[in-house]
């Protein structure tokens, strides 16, 4: 794998404190497409609002794919308990799903998943990645305990 060839790209957020309900943690799905019957709500909703603004730039909708959730529920699981947001190595994630562009946004709140969304996009980094012409592919994962962590990966096969 050219490493001039793979792109990576990554966003975070400052931890922020916001007023929404509690989210459930979901498991990676073994299959490669994952179907919305898999998703909880919550991260149905972070997808469906990414790819309303991607939709807004008239960008095509970002399928969701259990490779990238995988390394989203991994990385949500570990940053449930922590204390500090970290991102993971965005070259695991190049080699793991036989990417050739991969990103991602962290964010910890207690907020609605348009809330999120419309918090990445006045960051410029998050906004880059969310409107990212050249990825197709999403993973979401949240994870609760006094906040909500939510990570979003984001991949080009």
């Amino acid at each position: 794998m050219p490493a001039l060839h793979n792109v990576i790209s990554r966003g975070l957020v400052a931890l922020v404190v916001g007023a929404a309900g509690a989210v459930s943690v979901a498991t990676a799905a073994p299959a490669q497409a994952v179907t919305t019957s898999y998703l909880n709500s919550y991260e149905l909703r972070v997808v469906s609002a990414i790819n309303a603004q991607r939709a807004a730039y008239g960008l095509r909708p970002l399928s969701y794919r259990s490779c990238p959730d995988r390394y989203a529920e991994s990385l949500a699981a570990k940053l449930r308990t922590s204390s500090t947001l970290y991102h993971q190595s965005m070259t695991s994630i190049l080699r793991g799903c036989g990417a050739t562009r991969a990103s991602e946004n962290l964010v910890r709140a207690r907020a609605s998943a348009p809330a999120i969304v419309r918090m990445w996009m006045s960051s410029p980094g998050h906004r880059a990645n969310i409107l990212d012409s050249r990825v197709t592919q999403i993973g979401v994962a949240t994870t609760c305990s006094s906040m909500c962590t939510t990570v979003t990966d984001f991949i080009r096969p």
